[in-house]
Parts: structure tokens; C-alpha cells; sequence
């Protein structure tokens, strides 16, 4: 629908928003698209304010891993709970920040990119999130600044400006407290990634966060990783202790 559009009168009633880090847990879930298995079995429990780390090989199903939180995928069989009730999508995406692997801008001023999605536009927070995404930098490049128009698809920005500009509009979700980074950095170089993450991980420390990555150097800094192939978790551990088993297929990745 159009961008700002108002809401159509009688609307359903927007869902509260959680309050606190939710903990979250699949059930023997198993998930086809067009008769295509695209999870099977799957079962996991998130604690509450943990960071995970999810890698694999492409098509693993990494990312439909948080599809079914975002409800684009739907179990066919098994249950996913969220506190211990049943997952209410409406609920979670008032709670959620979500970064996925493509770059969406609009040619609109930097200002409403990054505010695009939150209720908040205070200019500290906005502020905030532009040095924390690191987009400073480019900030003072732009010549109008903030209200700076980005062209069609952000064609004013480069691609990695870009990943950053995204970034920082989910930053700007204050209220976030389950967090789903889907390779969020990529093409950004190595050092840049790895910085920009640390700095997303301090910046959400104590809320629940699911990070997809096939970099598995930026694995090694979380306190637990699954690696998941062909639809299932074949492995479930610390980075660390799977690393030091050369049998493991994490060591192999």
C-alpha cells in the first residue's frame, strides 16, 4: 500500500507490544513450500535475552528458521511458543527488529528512510543510531544532510551505505526486544562486519536475538551457535567447544 496511507476505519486494534525479552521455543516444527521440505523436526529453546548464532550452508533453511517467527512461513506440523502460549505473529512483529539481506530505500529524505517502521523520530535516538550504524560519516557527505532525497532504490547511497542506512532504522525500534539479523552486513568487508555487529550487540544486550550469518568468524564471539543443514539443527553448542571437535560440522564449515 501506498507510504503513509492512514489507517482504513475499523481496522483491527494494533496488539500491545512485549514488554520484555521473549523466550521462544520450537516444537518438532516442520515447515514445505509447494511440497518442498523446507524445515523438519525442529526443535529448539531460545532463553530469554540470549544471542544465538545460526549458520550453514545456503538453502539450509537458516532463514526460514526466522520466517516462521515473522509468519511468511507457517508450520505445517509441530508448535512454536512464545512464553510458553502459543506464537501470536502480530504480537512479536510489534516487538521485533528485523534486518533481512536485502536493502530496501525509497526516494524519500535520509531522515524517513531511517524512521520508516518506528513511532520514534526523536533527533536524539535518530542521532544515536546514525553513529552506532557508523553513518556518520556519510551523513556530513550528503548535501541537505538529514533531509536529503536518496533517489529511487537509495541510488544515492552505495550498497554498503545502504546496509548501514537499514541498520539504523532498526535501531530506531526502541521498543524491540526479540531481534533477527539475517546476514546484515553482507558485502561490507570483514573488519567493518564484525565491528557493526559487536556494536548491534551491545546496543541489544538483554534482548532475545537470532543472528544468520555465513561468516563463521563472527560466530566465535556468541555464546551459542546452530548449524543447521537440510532443514533440521545438526548441531546445538558453544562456538568454542564445537570449534575444538574436528569431527564436528561446524569445524568443517
Amino acid at each position: 500500500e501506498p507510504l503513509g496511507a492512514p489507517e482504513e476505519e475499523g481496522a483491527p486494534q494494533t496488539p500491545l507490544p512485549l514488554t520484555s525479552a521473549p523466550r521462544i521455543e520450537f516444537r518438532n516444527v516442520g515447515a514445505a513450500v509447494s511440497g518442498h521440505t523446507i524445515l523438519s523436526n525442529v526443535d529448539l529453546l531460545v532463553e530469554a535475552g540470549s544471542h544465538t548464532a545460526v549458520v550453514g550452508p545456503s538453502g539450509a533453511g537458516k532463514s526460514s528458521l526466522l520466517g516462521i517467527l515473522l509468519g511468511w512461513l507457517k508450520p505445517d506440523s509441530g508448535e512454536v511458543l512464545l512464553d510458553g502460549s502459543p506464537l501470536d505473529v502480530a504480537i512479536l512483529r510489534r516487538s521485533c527488529a528485523w534486518v533481512d539481506p536485502a536493502v530496501h530505500l525509497w526516494n524519500r529524505s535520509l531522515f524517513s528512510n531511517l524512521c520508516y517502521g518506528t513511532e520514534s523520530e526523536a533527533p536524539q535516538q535518530v542521532a544515536h543510531a546514525v553513529d552506532t550504524a557508523l553513518l556518520r560519516q556519510v551523513l556530513e557527505t550528503l548535501p541537505d544532510g538529514l533531509q536529503t532525497k536518496l533517489g529511487e532504490g537509495g541510488a544515492l547511497v552505495s550498497g554498503g551505505e545502504g546496509q548501514r542506512v537499514r541498520l539504523a532504522r532498526a535501531l530506531l525500534r526502541q521498543d524491540a526486544q526479540l531481534v533477527l539479523l539475517d546476514e546484515p552486513f553482507r558485502g561490507l568487508d570483514h573488519e567493518r562486519r564484525r565491528e557493526l555487529l559487536s556494536r548491534a550487540r551491545d546496543f541489544w544486550r538483554g534482548r532475545t536475538m537470532l543472528c544468520v550469518t555465513h561468516d563463521i568468524a563472527e560466530t566465535q564471539a556468541f555464546d551459542r551457535v546452530l548449524v543447521v543443514e537440510h532443514g533440521t539443527i545438526v548441531e546445538d553448542g558453544h562456538p568454542g567447544e564445537l570449534a575444538a571437535k574436528a569431527e564436528s560440522r561446524y569445524a568443517q564449515l
